[in-house]
């Protein structure tokens, strides 16, 4: 008996940690342009978020894979500042975002259902000649990784999902790793925006330069190559959501 009320505490414990101590929401304010989503140590931090990009960031999928729900989920926006418990180790970014689903339920009302759905993905695979990819110099120096404005790519020591998880928000498509590569990597990627990825005011399709286009940076750069293909994708179907109650 004394093993299962122990075993009871502990996952009264662990349901506990799954909360936010301490949560404000408010409505972003006007004409703030861009989105921020920041787990940062023993707390969270939104700037200007629609309540689909904090459902996308909760349950880690992209924001095309969120179906359903209220038309104002994708044009309402909201600032959002979350803090954790006091704990001698802070929750993981992992843990924050199992919280961020709880708050989401709490606050918002959501409620989802996880469905899979064949739909059109990319497969990321070595190109005709091999890949090009430079194995880290030193592998001691912190991860790297910078993306600016949806044409350029900057990886010091960084490992190839930073790459297939970029690669998934420029195009708006999944995308899966066919490459068979292990990491960490040291790489420049630039290329001219054209339509094959998502249109963006931040990088207008280009239709004259001396850049290439995303798919073939990929292989002139990488030696890699995006074969379009079907395959499952996870869909996050939003059945209830309301606006969020008082603070």
């Amino acid at each position: 008996m004394g093993k299962i009320v122990a075993m009871a505490l502990l996952l009264a414990g662990l349901v506990q940690a799954q909360a936010f101590d301490a949560v404000s929401i408010k409505p972003a304010s006007t004409g703030v342009r861009g989105y921020s989503i920041r787990p940062l140590p023993g707390r969270l931090s939104t700037q200007n978020t629609t309540l689909k990009q904090l459902v996308a960031a909760a349950y880690h999928v992209n924001d095309y894979q969120v179906t359903g729900g209220p038309k104002w989920i994708d044009s309402d926006r909201f600032d959002i500042e979350a803090k954790a418990a006091d704990a001698a180790k802070p929750p993981s970014d992992k843990e924050l975002m199992i919280m961020l689903q709880k708050l989401l339920e709490q606050r918002f009302a959501i409620t989802v259902r996880r469905d899979t759905r064949e739909q059109q993905v990319y497969a990321l695979q070595s190109g005709k000649n091999g890949p090009k990819l430079q194995a880290s110099k030193d592998t001691t120096v912190p991860v790297q990784f910078r993306v600016v404005q949806r044409h350029l790519i900057t990886s010091v020591n960084a490992p190839l999902d930073h790459l297939i998880e970029t690669l998934q928000w420029v195009l708006g498509r999944p995308v899966l790793d066919q490459t068979g590569l292990t990491g960490p990597f040291d790489y420049k990627l630039e290329w001219a925006p054209d339509d094959l990825q998502l249109r963006s005011d931040e990088s207008p399709v280009q239709s004259a330069g001396s850049l290439p286009s995303l798919g073939s940076a990929l292989q002139e750069t990488l030696g890699l190559r995006l074969v379009s293909q079907k395959g499952p994708v996870e869909i996050i179907n939003i059945e209830t959501a309301g606006h969020p109650a008082g603070n």
